[in-house]
């Protein structure tokens, strides 16, 4: 095996290193608005994907996907971070160590082979947690976006508060938003070879900095609209340290004796497992190549990764279908192009980090708002019914459960849901 790896990583370094170019640069600003939607340092998303690069590749069951921090573990972490906020300054310290025990016990659950655990979960079920998390994701970033407030634990209150506060929006921060949506609107649909040098969550990002400059905010100061005033300040920047060594944070062990810390980790086991290995099969449907993708192998290897990740401030492991799709449509032939993109992020974020440091919080925002609403858009939702009115069923009680509980109790009563149908349906037959 090592021999042949080494014959691809020869082979076919042109294609994979190509590839990871392209994949990097989606990587570098999804990978900091993820882990600011989950409330956790900026540079944890970064020093995930880095992770999920360099570690993940030597050892895991996939071929051609990308590993990193991903939209489904934000609703996870601000969980956890909620549930143990004791007011000490360490929740996020609280949340590495159950990100460090989920990545031990999915190690195991690997190793013991039980990665095929997963297709016990109805694909509606599924589809409602992943609704759910759309909708959260949304009503957070959505307030970022807008520059508005609402101080709700209740994400259903959250999304009113957006509609309520709209008029409260400030609209220097507004217009960078507006800027960021219709570029990812539209990116696809501009035929420009100058267009599409950049993916466009990097057009985003990098138009969005002479909004900073034109409305100065790098100080305090106040603009005026229409005869209101407008703060403005480095509030609304991006802060991250000089040094990725300055990121480090370690995790803290002090409440695993506690109910929340093991839901929290739960959450993270579950939902971090089935969304991978769910997409470990999208992808292995993609790969030109038709390679079958090793779900135990796979399942440890993100393990171990989650483990790495999590004792060195980072968020959790997931195989990324966006990335993982971009990946094979540049042209990536082996698992080297995900250690090649850990590799580039590494040396952008060093490179670049005075220049990240303009970059305002609203374009990381609007990426993910955008991301959350096609998670939860009509076009799924009618996806769902074209498949029976019973998934339908299955997908808005877990989706509501969710969102009224949380992302655990909500994949929990979708599962219960869809075995009591079963048994009911075989009861009547």
């Amino acid at each position: 095996m090592f021999k042949k790896d080494l014959r691809d990583m020869v082979d076919h370094w042109k294609n994979d290193m190509i590839a990871a170019v392209s994949v990097s640069l989606i990587a570098l600003p999804l990978s900091l608005g993820i882990a600011l939607a989950a409330g956790a340092p900026a540079m944890s998303g970064i020093l995930s994907a880095i992770v999920g690069g360099v570690i993940t590749t030597l050892y895991r069951g996939g071929h051609i996907s990308i590993n990193g921090p991903a939209k489904g573990v934000i609703a996870v972490i601000l969980l956890g971070i909620t549930l143990m906020d004791d007011g000490s300054g360490q929740a996020f310290n609280y949340i590495l160590a159950a990100i460090v025990v989920s990545g031990a016990i999915q190690t195991i659950l690997g190793i013991l082979k039980l990665g095929r655990l997963a297709d016990i979960f109805h694909p509606s079920v599924i589809n409602g947690i992943l609704a759910a998390i759309g909708i959260i994701i949304f009503s957070k970033q959505i307030h970022v976006a807008l520059d508005t407030q609402s101080d709700s634990p209740s994400i259903i209150q959250n999304l009113v508060d957006a509609v309520v506060k709209l008029p409260q929006a400030n609209p220097f921060v507004v217009i960078i938003s507006l800027t960021g949506l219709i570029l990812l609107i539209f990116h696809s649909k501009l035929n420009y070879r100058f267009c599409q040098i950049l993916p466009a969550p990097m057009w985003v990002v990098a138009l969005s900095i002479p909004f900073v400059y034109g409305f100065n905010f790098f100080d305090n100061h106040t603009l005026s609209f229409l005869g209101t005033n407008y703060e403005l300040g480095p509030k609304l920047l991006l802060e991250i340290p000089d040094k990725i060594s300055g990121s480090i944070m370690h995790p803290n062990f002090n409440k695993i004796n506690t109910i929340e810390f093991w839901t929290t980790v739960l959450s993270i086991l579950m939902i971090t497992s089935i969304e991978s290995l769910a997409i470990a099969k999208a992808v292995d449907k993609l790969d030109p190549y038709k390679r079958k993708t090793d779900l135990n192998k796979e399942l440890t290897g993100i393990g171990i990764s989650t483990i790495a990740a999590g004792m060195i401030g980072g968020l959790p492991i997931i195989a990324v279908i966006i990335r993982s799709t971009v990946n094979i449509h540049n042209g990536a032939k082996t698992k080297w192009s995900n250690l090649y993109q850990g590799i580039f992020l590494f040396l952008f974020i060093v490179v670049l980090s005075p220049v990240m440091r303009q970059v305002p919080l609203c374009a990381f925002a609007i990426l993910l708002v955008y991301t959350g609403f096609k998670l939860a858009s009509p076009t799924v939702f009618k996806q769902v019914y074209s498949k029976g009115s019973e998934q339908l069923i299955f997908f808005l009680a877990t989706m509501i459960l969710t969102l009224y509980t949380n992302l655990l109790i909500g994949l929990l009563g979708g599962f219960v849901l869809v075995l009591i149908s079963h048994m009911l349906l075989a009861r009547v037959s």
